[in-house]
């Protein structure tokens, strides 16, 4: 369509006869009726135009005028007119006309036929020119939007690496102390809008005065070396405290003197905070490990305690004086295992027995014995919501980590005050600050009127033995305990405190859509054996395994002992043959949970309780095993054993290898 010549002759033949020559010498052309028709055609393309004077006088000039005048800067379409044969001169209007289509060839009529073709021809040569010329300028408008896409792009993604690094840069004149810095240089300083003056004196006295001399003595070796490279602290004009790195080389004139000093300065605050928080963590993750050993330990030891002390209760039961004795000594004894509990909450490495737990039913039950523990002068207000879910976690702690956020918040209001305890629902998202997995949470936060702790407390306040209440009123091991159970329950503890204004505590904990179940409460008194049973009873600590025998010969079972694994495994092809297997889970050469997954791969698919002073299980335990936490009572161990022995028929295969 743009090689094409537009015809426009309206009287006679003369665009037949145009045509019909064009045509015979390889022109394509196309007959427009009028002058809307060819402005239309001109709009799909063409090359030139070839048309008559008297065409131009029939009608309107303005359409055509406009049409020419609004033509790309590269375009410049060529018109041949053929003029009209008359001598008489033409009017003014007329030569307007002409004037107005800009580049016109006139042929005067009558004309040769040649003639016409190399003016028409001569029109299309300019044309191609002209289609030259445009594709030149497309192709180089094209070409500089590229480059200045990309000089944008690359520009853009400078200054976010700058900004993403908290970079400015700076330049300092040494003999006259003028600078030159970037606006993040200034703001890195608490001057977003920039400082008119700057020099030595204005940075040194921002830096922090217990660092200002190490700053100048790195400045004056800077002189010598070329180079500074050091890093500080500053306090920002804006109030902000700061940790920056500055970075830079010394320039020297011909006589070999410094005259200029240039470099970047970087906000490194989140840095430090971050290697701060991680020297937190492996501080505790190491002071876990330790108190995650001592409760196991403990346990360990306060097992045979409990469980003798258990026996003696049952033995003397009309001895008043013994029975006052022993309860004392079981009191202290539970005392103790409670302590262990929370060394072992904290460390993470608790025997969880979670469960969907309806919250605020949970409260409702716990609300009077907190009301009792803070006093009348504590107003304590309970806020949940109906429809709540129900969370995932161990109930028992759960109420054990409520007490103790309720003894703490007594603590901090010596002279009263009020303790709310709310419920609430929340969903997060990947993006959340709390580092919890994307998901729905029941939160309870725990909010008190007390005095409130500084943040170097606040800082410490899930610490294992930290405690500001003094000597003898308290272990510090309260929100280490509850801040175990939130992270070992796949939730996290969050808290809040100013001096004069209360504390606020937060237990987020994993929602879930299983119904709650309801909490059964121990018989008072050990289930007795219901028929005759034998059991392998493996532990490797002497004192823990003679406990645990005689807590079960006292309830009717036989009982054989093992001191490990592989002497159970041993026992076992040497024909001894058992109805229960109670294993301890920690044991050296082969755990607890080997045992069993190595009887069960053999065909021997025999009720085993495992029992475990450390974790609830390790990886190699199987799922439907049934646990027990050292120090546990008779009556414990008596409700597992019966259990497993009526999930099997009395008729079934002892355990025996071979």
């Amino acid at each position: 369509m743009e090689d094409r010549v537009l015809i426009l002759a309206p009287r006679g033949r003369d665009s037949a006869i145009a045509a019909d020559l064009l045509d015979r010498n390889g022109i394509p052309a196309t007959i427009c009726r009028d002058q809307a028709d060819l402005l239309a055609e001109l709009a799909n393309g063409g090359a030139a135009v070839l048309l008559t004077e008297e065409a131009l006088t029939a009608e309107e000039p303005e359409p055509m005028a406009a049409w020419v005048a609004a033509q790309p800067t590269w375009a410049d379409i060529p018109f041949v007119v053929l003029a009209n044969g008359s001598k008489t001169p033409r009017t003014a209007r007329a030569t307007q006309r002409l004037s107005d289509l800009g580049n016109v060839v006139l042929l005067e009529r009558p004309l040769h036929a040649e003639a016409m073709l190399g003016a028409i021809r001569s029109a299309l040569t300019a044309r191609r020119r002209q289609y030259e010329l445009r594709d030149v300028a497309v192709t180089l408008e094209r070409t500089v939007l590229d480059r200045t896409s990309e000089l944008r792009s690359a520009r853009e993604s400078l200054e976010i690496a700058l900004e993403a690094a908290g970079m400015g840069s700076w330049d300092i004149d040494l003999a006259t102390g003028e600078s030159r810095r970037t606006m993040r240089h200034d703001a890195i300083f608490g001057y977003p809008e920039g400082r008119a003056e700057w020099g030595l004196d204005t940075f040194l006295s921002h830096v922090d005065a217990r660092q200002r001399a190490i700053v100048t003595r790195a400045m004056d070796e800077a002189m010598k070396t070329g180079v500074i490279d050091v890093e500080f602290r500053i306090d920002a004009a804006d109030g902000q405290s700061r940790w920056v790195v500055s970075k830079g080389r010394v320039r020297y004139d011909d006589t070999g003197a410094p005259f200029r000093m240039t470099g970047v300065i970087s906000d490194v605050t989140d840095r430090k905070e971050a290697d701060a928080q991680l020297a937190q963590a492996q501080k505790m993750d190491a002071i876990g490990q330790l108190t995650g050993g001592v409760a196991h330990d403990f346990n360990n030891l306060l097992t045979p305690i409990v469980g003798s002390l258990d026996l003696l209760r049952r033995r003397h039961k009309d001895d008043e004086r013994s029975q006052r004795m022993i309860g004392g000594a079981l009191q202290a004894a539970e005392r103790a295992a409670t302590l262990t509990q929370r060394l072992l909450a904290f460390a993470r490495r608790q025997a969880l027995q979670p469960r969907a737990v309806d919250i605020g039913a949970l409260i409702d039950g716990l609300v009077d014995l907190i009301r009792r523990s803070l006093g009348p002068s504590i107003a304590v207000t309970i806020e949940i919501p109906r429809h709540l879910s129900s969370a995932r976690v161990d109930p028992n702690q759960l109420e054990l980590a409520l007490l103790n956020l309720a003894i703490n918040a007594r603590d901090a209001m010596p002279g009263g005050g009020k303790l709310t305890l709310s419920v609430s629902e929340a969903v997060v998202d990947e993006r959340n600050l709390f580092g919890l997995a994307p998901d729905r949470y029941v939160r309870i936060a725990a909010i008190d009127t007390g005095v409130g702790m500084d943040k170097a407390t606040l800082a410490r306040a899930t610490e294992p033995f930290f405690s500001t209440k003094g000597i003898g009123k308290g272990t510090g091991l309260g929100l280490s305990m509850v801040h175990g159970l939130a992270a070992q329950s796949g939730g996290t503890l969050r808290l809040t405190s100013e001096p004069g204004a209360g504390t606020s505590v937060e237990l987020w904990l994993p929602a879930t859509e299983e119904a709650p179940v309801d909490m059964v409460e121990n018989a008072a008194d050990p289930v007795t054996a219901s028929r005759a049973a034998k059991v392998l009873l493996v532990d490797d600590e002497d004192l823990v395994r003679t406990a645990t025998a005689d807590m079960l010969r006292d309830i009717g079972y036989t009982v054989v002992e093992v001191a490990s694994a592989s002497q159970a495994l041993s026992a076992i092809r040497g024909g001894v043959d058992a109805d229960v297997l109670v294993s301890d889970y920690l044991m050296p050469g082969m755990t607890g949970g080997q045992l069993i997954s190595e009887l069960r791969a053999a065909g021997n698919r025999i009720p085993a309780l495992l029992v475990t002073g450390y974790a609830a299980a390790g990886e190699d335990v199987p799922g439907d095993v049934i646990r027990l936490s050292k120090p546990f009572r008779q009556t414990d161990l008596a409700a597992r054993v019966d259990e497993l022995l009526r999930q099997s028929p009395s008729g079934r295969p002892k355990l025996r290898v071979v």
